[in-house]
């Protein structure tokens, strides 16, 4: 057997192991990376877990129905009153959840480097938004 070979056959296992884990095992995996992490995607749980976006969104509203996420929501009230904070390569990507639309926001900044269809799409929805800059921005 070849170092290739052998490399081929931890990857296999590796990939039959992760497709074993129960339901309780998953959403403790979820629950560990989502806080260590800050963000973690639908598609990188279902590359890292085995499953698909079904699975994991099943797996997400369990954790938040346990109490695992309910902090989130608590942070979402507060900062849906007030203003959205956001660096632009969170645009145009699918997260774990929704923190609210845009619109729901007295203000959206985020950073300069925000792609000028996002600023657009921004405007066309009627959000105040503001790049954050030296001599910041606001639209």
């Amino acid at each position: 057997m070849t170092d290739t070979e052998g490399v081929a056959d931890v990857s296999v296992a590796t990939e039959a192991s992760v497709t074993e884990l129960s339901p309780g095992d998953r959403r403790k995996r979820i629950a560990d990376r989502v806080p260590a992490e800050g963000q973690v995607t639908i598609e990188e749980l279902v590359q890292e877990l085995g499953v698909s976006q079904m699975t994991v969104h099943r797996d997400l509203d369990t954790l938040e129905h346990q109490g695992t996420l309910r902090i989130k929501r608590a942070l979402m009230a507060a900062a849906r009153r007030k203003v959205l904070l956001v660096d632009h390569s969170k645009f145009g990507r699918q997260a774990l959840y929704e923190l609210a639309p845009p619109a729901g926001f007295d203000l959206v900044i985020s950073d300069e480097q925000l792609p000028q269809e996002e600023q657009d799409a921004l405007q066309s929805l009627g959000v105040r938004y503001e790049l954050a800059t030296e001599g910041s921005r606001r639209v």
